[in-house]
């Protein structure tokens, strides 16, 4: 969601580093706009590493999966006994 809080444009970056970065620390994001244009988005280190060893784990299971030659079914897909 765009909100005038955690928004900033690249010159607003540049001389408020501080503050934007603080605003990333509270919110846990904010988005970077260039020339009316969002190009970017600034997250907390501690979510950034979060979701790369999620994405890591996710990658390991799919791995898995081939070394075994597991398919997994969507749940929704099972049927009910």
């Amino acid at each position: 969601m765009y909100t005038t809080n955690n928004t900033f444009s690249v010159t607003q970056l540049r001389q408020k580093t501080t503050k934007v970065l603080q605003e990333v620390k509270n919110s846990g994001f904010a988005y970077l706009v260039n020339r009316s244009k969002t190009q970017a988005a600034l997250v907390d280190i501690d979510y950034l590493t979060a979701l790369q060893e999620a994405y890591e784990d996710h990658l390991d299971t799919i791995e898995f999966d081939k070394t075994i030659g597991l398919k997994r079914i969507p749940l929704k897909n099972r049927k009910r006994k």
